[in-house]
């Protein structure tokens, strides 16, 4: 993919509707698959992997793997944004995130062109921690530069960003996600107040729910698979620790993350009949928690290959330090418990801990509430039942409701747009 060869393929569909989608994370290509497989017109993707950063890593395999066309952007002459969007001419420009340093410029262009552009949220808060400005913010910047993948692509786009605040242009920081674009598509009603608070325009906001939470419904997934390939007995239990990548991020140490993932093992290990799987975030190496765990063993295993919604539904609890992945797992009925053993707050604000005050997860702050919480959840204990009564209004309050139909409400909504121009 991304040849020449491909070009005339992705173009095959001369006439009909045209929609660009540019993903900046493999999150974002499986969220947009079911979009694709209900879209009738001509898709192309535009892949950001080739720019060489590690959170774009991966990109292009889960494309093709979904079998989206795609062309990478340096597969152009040029890969400035306009030369890009007269090459393509698409009808609408669909993101799914429209602050993200390479995905804004597009969004700006397509604007001034007045090609329609569609923000599928990639979540249900947006919102990032204040940033302290002084010699620590200086050297997590030149960390982030060297550790990026690509230090002269980040190094160019934070050029740009200085650039913009210079120039007194709109800068494209978290406090403006989804100010950008034509019209915005959320999960549910907390994330269009929470948009509207902001200042957005509400007419501008369409409630339609998660595109890939349509896979609950249709059962898309298979944990016999899971449970075969880990050689579970009958009647074994299985733990999964997901994990943000908190070093990235720069919440926790590498010795904190160490710290917690052993206390992990520590109680599943100490629980007969339980199996513990760690789910490294996909810019993590599984290596790494190799060396946090001093190796695995049968009960224990580190593995980023099984598909993330067979291992879901094969797992018995959800352990996350603040992935997005604990929702998902709320929203499927599974407990979820949060860890921190740190005593460190959370970045953001309202994630994970909105999970904790809906009452469809847990916190455990240090290893003997760990350990009380995993054995009661998994005797049938009362707080099993407690999280189970609230999954409802849970998802109903945040991903407008599980009826396989929110692929089809975001396509129509695609179809407006393109209609409109």
């Amino acid at each position: 993919m991304g040849g020449e060869d491909d070009l005339g393929a992705v173009r095959a569909g001369a006439g009909k509707m045209k929609v660009l989608f540019i993903p900046g994370n493999v999150y974002h290509v499986r969220m947009f698959s079911n979009v694709y497989r209900r879209l009738r017109a001509e898709v192309v993707a535009l892949s950001l992997e080739a720019y060489g950063e590690k959170g774009r890593a991966g990109i292009e395999r889960a494309l093709a793997e979904r079998g989206i066309p795609f062309r990478r952007v340096t597969d152009y002459w040029r890969d400035e944004p306009g030369f890009i969007l007269e090459v393509e001419r698409p009808d609408v420009v669909v993101v799914m995130n429209d602050v993200d340093p390479d995905c804004f410029p597009f969004v700006s262009e397509a604007n001034r062109r007045g090609i329609p552009t569609l923000l599928i949220a990639e979540g249900i808060s947006f919102g990032e921690p204040p940033v302290e400005r002084g010699p620590s913010f200086l050297l997590r910047v030149v960390k982030n530069i060297i550790t990026s993948g690509n230090p002269m692509h980040t190094s160019k786009v934070l050029l740009r960003g200085m650039g913009w605040r210079l120039s007194g242009r709109t800068v494209p920081d978290y406090d403006r996600y989804g100010m950008s674009c034509s019209r915005v598509a959320v999960w549910g009603e907390y994330s269009k107040e929470l948009l509207v608070g902001r200042g957005a325009d509400p007419a501008r906001i369409e409630v339609t729910g998660n595109p890939l939470f349509d896979d609950f419904v249709e059962g898309r997934f298979n944990p016999d698979s899971v449970r075969r390939n880990l050689g579970m007995r009958a009647g074994e239990r299985l733990v999964v620790y997901a994990s943000c990548n908190p070093v990235d991020i720069g919440w926790w140490t590498k010795k904190e993350v160490g710290r917690t993932v052993r206390a992990v093992r520590r109680v599943v290990e100490g629980i007969p009949g339980c199996r513990l799987v760690i789910r490294p975030h996909p810019t993590e190496r599984e290596e790494i928690y190799r060396e946090h765990l001093g190796g695995e063993s049968e009960r224990v295993r580190v593995s980023k290959t099984e598909r993330l919604y067979d291992l879901l539904s094969a797992c018995d609890i959800l352990i996350t330090d603040a992935s997005v992945v604990g929702f998902e797992a709320a929203v499927m009925g599974k407990p979820v418990v949060v860890v921190n053993l740190t005593g460190k707050p959370h970045l953001i604000q309202d994630y994970p801990s909105l999970l904790v005050r809906e009452g469809v997860a847990l916190e455990a702050r240090n290893e003997g509430e760990l350990q009380r919480q995993i054995s009661e959840i998994l005797t049938g204990g009362e707080i099993a039942g407690r999280i189970g009564e609230k999954r409802e209004r849970f998802v109903e309050k945040y991903c407008h409701r599980l009826d396989g139909r929110s692929s089809e409400r975001v396509v129509r909504l695609i179809e407006r747009m393109a209609g409109g121009r």
